[in-house]
């Protein structure tokens, strides 16, 4: 309670000092798209006024990075602490963003009692354990969190079938659409999307997502759309981007690009990032922002981008290199990717003019 009693605090100290900072004459991602753009952040890093700042004044979506995800909120059995959940949402609410919330199910970051215990329990124990974690997590943020991920990554790594997590193990094959339910029953009203990586560069897990949603679909299994985590290289094929952009909406589903980050450095030869790197990352940021503004308005959920600054990025520490993936560098300054994202809208308001 002492450490929601702090962040409800800096909350409110945060809120006139970034009432400041959206004075700003430059223009801002918020008002620029005629979509959601996000970014996935850490509570604590609000307490830095320049990362408040610019929280505050570009983006109109926030994700939690981790805060929301089982490790942080499942203390116990049937027990359960919001309060770094809560601090995100209050900060948000103060500067007029939507909260996605990021995710009720995973087979990673779970809480350790659960972690120690889970090889413990019948499948029917367990499946009441998740149930009852959804809904109270779904129940205390009704209202307030406009969108979840339900289930996170279940999908196999190679795309074919489901992965071989001690959910599906124990639960079995239809766990994923029975986690929708028990979402469903606990907020008629919130969105809920299934979210996966590697979506576009692995037509086998595209597939096999298709698949799942027609399964879905022809069941009533709720699901409104889904989320293209979109860690990409420069490389990334927007064909691929297209042809699964036009499957989704098919199936009358929002897309939701929902980690955007892009990895300028993948073999780890560069030791800063040239000139030539950052514009072909302007360069593919804006032939997807293009090619998402064209999808029918109903078909838009939002673009989130996983983290504010480089130095910040979880890439550094995954691929062992930094990437310069984000929009900002460590200084705040805005990178040649943030033009891109302009581009990108610009190059479709230039088509319609």
């Amino acid at each position: 309670m002492q450490f929601f009693s702090f962040f409800l605090s800096l909350g409110l100290l945060l809120t006139v000092i970034i009432s400041n900072g959206l004075d700003s004459p430059e223009p801002r991602l918020r008002e620029s798209a005629d979509f959601p753009v996000g970014v996935a952040i850490n509570p604590k890093r609000l307490a830095q006024t320049d990362y408040a700042q610019v929280v505050g004044r570009e983006f109109s979506s926030i994700t939690a990075e981790n805060v929301m995800k089982p490790q942080y909120i499942w203390a116990a059995e049937r027990q359960y602490d919001f309060s770094l959940g809560d601090s995100l949402l209050e900060f948000a609410q103060a500067h007029n963003q939507q909260v996605h919330g990021h995710t009720l199910a995973w087979h990673l970051m779970q809480p350790d009692w659960l972690e120690n215990t889970i090889d413990s329990y019948d499948s029917a124990t367990l499946e009441n354990l998740l149930r009852d974690y959804i809904q109270a997590t779904v129940k205390h943020y009704r209202g307030k969190v406009v969108s979840w991920d339900v289930v996170n990554e279940a999908v196999s790594s190679g795309g074919k079938g489901w992965r071989n997590s001690v959910y599906h193990q124990k639960l079995g094959d239809d766990y994923v659409a029975r986690c929708h339910q028990y979402a469903r029953e606990a907020d008629p009203d919130v969105l809920l999307f299934y979210n996966d990586y590697d979506v576009i560069a692995s037509s086998e897990k595209l597939a096999t997502i298709l698949a799942m949603v027609d399964d879905f679909q022809s069941r009533n299994i709720p699901i409104d759309g889904i989320g293209l985590q979109m860690h990409i290289r420069l490389d990334f094929s927007l064909d691929k981007f297209q042809y699964a952009l036009d499957e989704i909406v098919k199936r009358n589903l929002k897309v939701h690009l929902s980690e955007v980050d892009i990895r300028t450095n993948p073999d780890g030869e560069l030791s800063t990032l040239t000139e030539e790197a950052a514009q072909q990352q302007q360069e593919l940021l804006a032939a997807i922002v293009q090619r998402y503004q064209q999808l029918p308005a109903e078909n838009k959920f939002a673009i989130t981008f996983w983290g504010l600054r480089d130095n910040e990025s979880w890439l550094t520490k995954h691929t062992g290199h930094p990437q310069w993936p984000l929009l900002f560098n460590e200084n705040f300054s805005k990178k040649p990717m943030y033009q891109g994202f302009l581009d990108g809208l610009d190059a479709n308001q230039t088509q319609l003019d």
